[in-house]
C-alpha cells in the first residue's frame, strides 16, 4: 500500500536534512586539512556554528512555508518600488520647478543682467539649495568700473562649474541604486524558497518512493510559485531605471538652459585676456615712470 504524506511531514523533514546537511559538508573538510587530534575541537566549533545558522534560518523557511509566502513578497516589492517610483518623480518635479523658476530670472541681454544685478541677492535667497553656487559664481565675475560707459559684467569662470548636479544638492544620485537592491533582495528571497522546495524533495526520498510522484507535481507548482519574487523586482528594477535616467537627463537639460542663459547676460573673458590687460597697464605705468624720470632729469640739469 502506498503511504501517503503530509505537507507539515515534509516540511518537518525537509527542516530535518537541512541540518544534517550542515555536519555532512563541513566533516570532510575538516578531516582532510587537520589531525586527528585537532579535528574534534574545530569539528564541534563547525557543528556549534551550523547548528547557530540553521537555528537563523529556520524562521525564514517557517515563513516561506506558507503556502501565500513568495506571491506576498511580490507584493511587497511592487508597492515598495510603487513608493521609490513616486520619490524619484516627485524630486524630479520640486528640482525641475526650482530650475525653471531661477531661469525666469536671468534676462536674455548683458545690459539688462547688469541692471536686474543687485536684485538677484535677494531673489536667490529664495533657492537655498541653488544660493551657494551662486554666490560662488559671483566671485568670479569682473563688476564693471564706475568711470567706464560700458556695465557689463565679465565672468571668467563658466557657469557650469557652479551649476551641475555634482555640487547642487539635486537630481537622483542617491536613489540610483535602488533598482539594484530591489533586485538582490528578490534573488535572496526566491533562492530561500528555491532552497525549500527542493528540500522537500529530499525529505520525500527518505519516506516512501512512491510519494516522491505525488508530490512532483506540487512540488513544480511550488517551484513556480517562489518565481514571484524575482519577476517582480525585475520588472521594479526596469521601471526605476527608465525613472532615473529620464530624470537626470530632465534635470541635466534644464540645468544647460539655466548656464546658457547666465552666460547671455555675462561677457566671458579668459585668463590669458586678463594677464593681456595687465601686461598692457604695466606698460603704460612704464612709460609714465620712464617719462616723470625724464622730467626730474631734465629739471635737476636745468637748475645746475
Amino acid at each position: 500500500m502506498r503511504k501517503d504524506v503530509s505537507k507539515n511531514d515534509c516540511s518537518k523533514l525537509s527542516v530535518i536534512s537541512l541540518k544534517s546537511l550542515f555536519p555532512i559538508f563541513i566533516s570532510p573538510c575538516v578531516f582532510a586539512s587537520s589531525d586527528e587530534s585537532d579535528s574534534s575541537g574545530v569539528l564541534k566549533l563547525l557543528r556549534a556554528l551550523s547548528d547557530l545558522m540553521v537555528n537563523a534560518v529556520d524562521p525564514i523557511f517557517g515563513f516561506l512555508a506558507m503556502p501565500d509566502a513568495s506571491p506576498g513578497v511580490g507584493l511587497v516589492i511592487i508597492l515598495a518600488g510603487a513608493g521609490c517610483l513616486a520619490r524619484i518623480l516627485f524630486l524630479k518635479s520640486r528640482d525641475l520647478n526650482m530650475l525653471i523658476q531661477m531661469g525666469r530670472l536671468f534676462p536674455n541681454s548683458e545690459r539688462e543682467f547688469a541692471d536686474r544685478y543687485p536684485d538677484f541677492e535677494d531673489e536667490m535667497l529664495k533657492f537655498p539649495v541653488m544660493s551657494r553656487a551662486w554666490f560662488e559664481f559671483c566671485e568670479t565675475l569682473v563688476l564693471p568700473n564706475e568711470n567706464s560707459q560700458s556695465k557689463i559684467f565679465k565672468n571668467t569662470v563658466r557657469p557650469h562649474v557652479f551649476f551641475n548636479v555634482d555640487r547642487l544638492d539635486i537630481g537622483v544620485n542617491a536613489e540610483k541604486s535602488w533598482p539594484k537592491l530591489f533586485v538582490g533582495l528578490g534573488l535572496f528571497v526566491t533562492l530561500f524558497s528555491l532552497s525549500f522546495a527542493l528540500s522537500e524533495v529530499s525529505s520525500v526520498r527518505f519516506i516512501n518512493d512512491g510519494a516522491e510522484q505525488i508530490l512532483i507535481p506540487q512540488l513544480m507548482g511550488a517551484i513556480s510559485v517562489t518565481l514571484y519574487p524575482v519577476m517582480s523586482s525585475v520588472l521594479i528594477y526596469l521601471i526605476l531605471t527608465v525613472a532615473i535616467r529620464h530624470s537626470e537627463k530632465s534635470i541635466t537639460l534644464r540645468l544647460n538652459q539655466l548656464n546658457d542663459k547666465i552666460e547671455r547676460g555675462v561677457r566671458f573673458i579668459t585668463q590669458e585676456d586678463l594677464s593681456q590687460q595687465s601686461l598692457v597697464l604695466m606698460k603704460k605705468q612704464l612709460e609714465a615712470i620712464q617719462s616723470l624720470n625724464r622730467t626730474l632729469t631734465s629739471v635737476v640739469d636745468a637748475n645746475k
